[in-house]
C-alpha cells in the first residue's frame, strides 16, 4: 500500500473504491464521507479493530489488509493520517456501522468492491502473444515486490512484540532483579523490595525506548529490549 496521497477528486466524484498498487481499496477519508463521520472518529474506530486484532494475535492479519499512510488537505497542505483498506478489513470496521442508512452503503460499497475486482481480473487475462504474457508476468511480479515491501516496512516500524515475547521479557526482567536482588548487587537502605526494583527497571525500560508500556515495544527492538534488561542495574 502507498505511503503518500494526495487528496483527489474521487472523493468529490463519490467513488467508493479504487486501485492501489494492484489491489482494491477503501481509505478512511472516503468511509468517513460516506458514512456522515468526522474522519478522526473513524480512525479511531480503525485503530479499535486493529488492537482487537493484535490481542487476537492477527497483527499480521491487520497489517495485511490496513495500511496507514498520509494524505495533504487540499486548503492548508498539511499533512494528515489517513488508513487504505481491503475489502476484508472495510468489512470489519463497517460491521458496527448499523442504521438502514449505513446497512446501505455497506451494500453500495461492497457491489463497488466487486465490480472493481472484475474490471481488474477483466483486465489481466492473459494474452494470447508471448510479449503480452511476460508484460503481465512483469507487471504482476512488480507489483508483488511492492507489497513485500510495504509489509516489510509494517514489520519493521509498526508491529509491536506478541504475546510470547511480552511473556519472554517479563521473565527476563523477573530474572534480572532476583539475581541482583540474591547476590546483594543493590543498595538495600536506597532499594528495600525487589517491588521497588521492578518499578525502577520497568520505567527505565519504558524511557531507553521511548514507550507508554513494554508491550509497545517494537518487534524490531525485541533482542535489544532484552540485552538491556540483562545489563541493567539500579544507578544507586
Amino acid at each position: 500500500m502507498g505511503k503518500l496521497a494526495l487528496v483527489s477528486d474521487k472523493q468529490q466524484n463519490n467513488v467508493l473504491v479504487f486501485e492501489n498498487n494492484g489491489e482494491v481499496v477503501t481509505d478512511s477519508l472516503t468511509v468517513a464521507e460516506m458514512f456522515g463521520k468526522e474522519h478522526k472518529n473513524v480512525n479511531r474506530d480503525i485503530e479499535v479493530q486493529l488492537e482487537k486484532l493484535a490481542e487476537a494475535n492477527e497483527a499480521e492479519w491487520g497489517a495485511l489488509n490496513f495500511g496507514q499512510t498520509q494524505y495533504q488537505h487540499p486548503q492548508n497542505k498539511q499533512w494528515y493520517k489517513k488508513y487504505l483498506l481491503t475489502e476484508d478489513a472495510f468489512a470489519i470496521v463497517a460491521m458496527s456501522y448499523v442504521t438502514p442508512e449505513a446497512m446501505k452503503m455497506k451494500v453500495e460499497f461492497l457491489r463497488e468492491f466487486k465490480r472493481m475486482k472484475e474490471h481488474i481480473e477483466k483486465r489481466m487475462q492473459i494474452p494470447g502473444d508471448t510479449f503480452g504474457q511476460i508484460e503481465l508476468i512483469a507487471a504482476g511480479t512488480s507489483n508483488l515486490n511492492k507489497r513485500v515491501s510495504s509489509l516489510e516496512q509494517v514489520v519493521e516500524k509498526q508491529l509491536t512484540v506478541d504475546y510470547g515475547q511480552q511473556r519472554v521479557i517479563e521473565k527476563t526482567k523477573a530474572k534480572r532483579i532476583y539475581f541482583l536482588w540474591e547476590n546483594e548487587h543493590i543498595d538495600r537502605e536506597v532499594h528495600d523490595s525487589t517491588r521497588k526494583l521492578f518499578g525502577l527497571l520497568g520505567r527505565n525500560l519504558k524511557d531507553a525506548f521511548n514507550v507508554n508500556s513494554y508491550r509497545d515495544i517494537l518487534k524490531k527492538d525485541f533482542e535489544e529490549a532484552l540485552n538491556f534488561i540483562n545489563g541493567w542495574r539500579p544507578m544507586v
